[in-house]
């Protein structure tokens, strides 16, 4: 149950085990060869692997339905494969879907996160969007974090996050502050 003050809340799924996601991987990483070795039966894959994952899309909304899929392995493969097999069409159709579960939720939580900015009145630039990535990477010894700002949008009736401009980068806090706070009054004086 909702409360007011914290607006909507995403369904919590059990987290896909490690094990399933590197059998995807591994699924993929096998068929990729084939583009160079065997075009035809790339292609012949890449056809049967995107039916499946929209046939997933249809069956599987969530992560939950998608696990349980998963099990049946190679009995979803419905037609015979060319010489790829069915376990690696179905693990590649499941990867697929996943990313696709796993980016409409980030979605989902971008536009929770706006609703509760609108709410809140929390600092962000709620009415346009737009706003800034704050990442961290050690830098080229490994020894010194380095702080990078990217300008970043987020679209009002997707929750899709579209990337910008580099903003600088930055291994001084103070100046890291300061480009920040720039940043920040830009995004306010533009919207």
């Amino acid at each position: 149950m909702d409360s007011p003050d914290s607006g909507p809340q995403l369904p919590v799924a059990a987290p896909v085990p490690p094990a399933v996601l590197r059998s995807w991987d591994q699924a993929e990483a096998k068929i990729f060869p084939l583009v160079m070795a065997r075009p035809e039966v790339y292609e012949r894959a890449l056809g049967m692997i995107a039916d499946l994952a929209a046939r997933l899309r249809e069956t599987c909304p969530d992560l939950p339905a998608l696990l349980a899929a998963h099990e049946r392995g190679a009995d979803l493969v419905t037609e015979p494969s060319p010489g790829v097999g069915p376990e690696l069409i179905a693990a590649a159709a499941c990867a697929m879907r996943y990313r696709e579960i796993v980016t409409a939720g980030a979605a989902q939580g971008r536009l929770a996160a706006l609703a509760r900015a609108r709410g809140q009145g929390l600092e962000a630039h709620v009415p346009s969007g737009r706003g800034i990535i704050i990442s961290i990477e050690p830098d080229e010894t490994l020894v010194r974090a380095v702080h990078r700002l990217d300008a970043a949008e987020v679209d009002l009736d997707t929750g899709g996050l579209r990337p910008g401009a580099e903003l600088g980068s930055y291994t001084d806090e103070q100046a890291l502050a300061q480009a920040l706070q720039q940043a920040r009054d830009q995004i306010a004086a533009s919207g």
